[in-house]
């Protein structure tokens, strides 16, 4: 030990910057990953890739894939600054995100903060059951006139206004009565 030196480089205080950068700026502890197979690799290296071993299963998935896919999140309160490493490659590492000179540039960080936007063109149609759709009047305790999804009398701004839905075709609740008719046989008598 009395032999070991340590260089100290240029470069050092630029690594321990990015190194903690990417320790504060990302969520680590909760990141997601998929491998891929071998043959996602370049064909050169496929049985290199396809023979490696080792004890520890992920470990050997990790030594046998061709390509990774990794998702890490980004802690809260440090998109701006991540956005603005992304883009540049530079770390901020205090006060406002300068704004990227570009006069098209819009910021994902700004695009994610006004998910809504103004409605384009005309409405259209869509027909999707769910689960909150009542298809028949009473049956879920509710007591409603239109049972399914009644549209204003609005053609002028519909894509096809042939599809609007404009009376309820229940109509008129009526008990319905089951009854066997004479000559049929069933299995349930």
């Amino acid at each position: 030990m009395q032999s070991f030196k340590m260089l100290f480089g240029d470069n050092l205080d630029n690594y321990t910057a990015l190194a903690k950068f990417m320790e504060q700026a990302f969520e680590w502890q909760i990141m997601d990953y998929t491998f891929y197979p071998y043959y996602w690799a370049s064909k050169a290296h496929w049985q290199n890739l396809y023979l490696a071993e080792d004890m520890d299963p992920l470990f050997r998935s990790f030594l046998q894939a061709g390509m990774a896919r990794i998702i890490v999140t980004v802690k809260p309160g440090f998109e701006n600054a991540v956005q603005f490493f992304m883009t540049t490659g530079k770390i901020w590492n205090g006060g406002e995100v300068p704004v990227i000179g570009d006069p098209l540039y819009l910021s994902i960080v700004d695009e994610l903060r006004q998910p809504t936007g103004e409605p384009q063109g005309k409405f259209w149609i869509t027909r999707i059951p769910t689960t909150l759709t009542i298809l028949q009047a009473g049956s879920a305790g509710l007591e409603v006139e239109n049972a399914l999804p009644i549209f204003p009398d609005d053609p002028e701004n519909c894509e096809n206004p042939l599809e609007l839905e404009t009376e309820s075709a229940f109509g008129e609740p009526q008990d319905v009565v089951m009854q066997n008719t004479p000559g049929t046989t069933s299995t349930l008598d």
